[in-house]
């Protein structure tokens, strides 16, 4: 997985569809966005360093989110999957100029400033790499490094 830093959340359309031509790769991606730094209890963690390693923010203790008719229910019908091997996306469809978000029509843009700030990173994954089970979870095929393909952040302010 490729990390692309930006300095601006506008330059992130132009970005994907460049490193996506590099990669060979077009038409749909399954785009998550989330906080680098995070916490787990009170616990502060670094939840970008984390995705870079794994290929995915979440751990095994992550809470499933079990949203009634937009999610999986995992308690009615419990799966064998952990937390980690499960995210909450968007998927893109790049044959669109702008991209077209496919789960949210009124959503236009992932990288606006309603859904994004300068503490968030978005991860790409390849839709194949991916099980759609609901509105916006998807279940890894495999390990998530290998569905994971670009990571983006904002370069960190200069210090003055």
């Amino acid at each position: 997985m490729k990390h692309v830093t930006l300095s601006d959340w506008s330059e992130f359309e132009s970005a994907l569809r460049r490193e996506l031509a590099k990669l060979g790769h077009h038409w749909l991606v399954t785009v998550r966005v989330f906080e680098r730094i995070g916490f787990e209890g009170s616990k502060q963690v670094d939840r970008f360093k984390r995705a870079l390693r794994t290929g995915t923010d979440r751990t095994k203790k992550s809470p499933f989110w079990n949203e009634p008719e937009h999610d999986y229910d995992h308690d009615s019908r419990p799966s064998t999957k952990r937390a980690d091997e499960i995210i909450y996306a968007f998927t893109l469809d790049l044959d669109h100029t702008p991209y077209k978000v496919l789960q949210r029509p009124e959503v236009t843009d992932i990288a606006s400033p309603e859904n994004v700030t300068e503490g968030d990173a978005i991860i790409v994954y390849d839709f194949a790499q991916l099980e759609k089970k609901s509105a916006n979870e998807y279940w890894f095929k495999g390990v998530p490094q290998d569905a994971a393909l670009l990571i983006f952040t904002l370069a960190e302010p200069a210090v003055e």
